[in-house]
């Protein structure tokens, strides 16, 4: 089945602008009507963390659809600890180094936005490094939340 086609440029991908052709906002180019998906998370975790240890390669596997994470909330038993998100395509971090939780990590009430969302692929994996700054053992879960994308088959 066909994708629908974009309202804005009627499937051209390119729409008359203030300067001449421009590429269509709505689709970017590509002349599909936006699909913004459907809502969904994956939780990461519990992750133990030894006191002042570490907790490497911690992963949460993607299912069947691509999914675009856009938010980021955790829990922790302990206050203090740092962690270094990256995609497993292409081991893509997310950061130069670990970020301390309370820069990066949001709340169920208030979670982290991620400026621009990232999508990771269908049967990807979303992967974690974790270091304990509590002195204390440490239980972390993290919810990656977003939207599935409507790529892969039909459930």
């Amino acid at each position: 089945m066909p994708a629908p086609i974009c309202q804005a440029c009627g499937g051209h991908g390119m729409i008359n602008g203030p300067g001449g052709a421009q590429r269509c906002p709505m689709c970017e180019g590509s002349g599909e009507a936006f699909d913004p998906g459907l809502f969904f998370t994956y939780e990461m975790g519990p992750i133990v963390i030894p006191a002042n240890g570490q907790a490497n390669s911690q992963s949460v596997q993607i299912l069947d659809r691509s999914f675009r994470w856009m938010l980021l909330a955790g829990v922790q038993t302990s206050a203090l600890y740092t962690v270094l998100i990256k995609d497993s395509r292409n081991k893509r971090p997310f950061s130069n180094q670990q970020v301390q939780s309370s820069n990066i990590v949001g709340t169920a009430q208030n979670p982290f936005p991620l400026l621009t969302p990232f999508t990771f692929e269908r049967r990807g994996s979303i992967l974690a490094d974790f270091t304990d700054l509590s002195g204390a053992q440490n239980t972390v879960r993290l919810n990656f939340i977003g939207v599935e994308l409507n790529d892969g088959p039909a459930q």
